[in-house]
């Protein structure tokens, strides 16, 4: 007899979203609002050369940077995301799944 234990919970679909984002911090994806609960959030710099940075605050410019073509992910994370590029118009993909 097989004993099968799961941490998380199974993902059957992700949402996605995209953005514009220019020189200027833009809200990409809003703070997940209750019962809603984010499970894993992607979130991809689809510009051939930008820098972008992700901003998990709804304040400030300091965030974690995404060169052209990369991606980051994280798991559980339900807050504010606001993207700031260092080129205008840099396309911005972001899928994230919920439970």
């Amino acid at each position: 007899m097989a004993n099968i234990s799961f941490t998380s919970p199974f993902i059957r679909a992700f949402t996605h979203t995209e953005t514009s984002v220019g020189t200027s911090a833009v809200t990409a994806l809003a703070a997940a609002v209750t019962p809603e609960r984010r499970v894993s959030v992607i979130i991809q710099n689809q510009h051939a050369s930008a820098l972008l940075t992700v901003v998990f605050a709804s304040t400030g410019t300091a965030g974690l940077k995404v060169k052209a073509g990369e991606s980051i992910s994280l798991d559980n994370y339900n807050g504010i995301i606001r993207c700031i590029s260092d080129t205008a118009a840099t396309p911005v993909h972001i899928a994230y799944a919920v439970c």
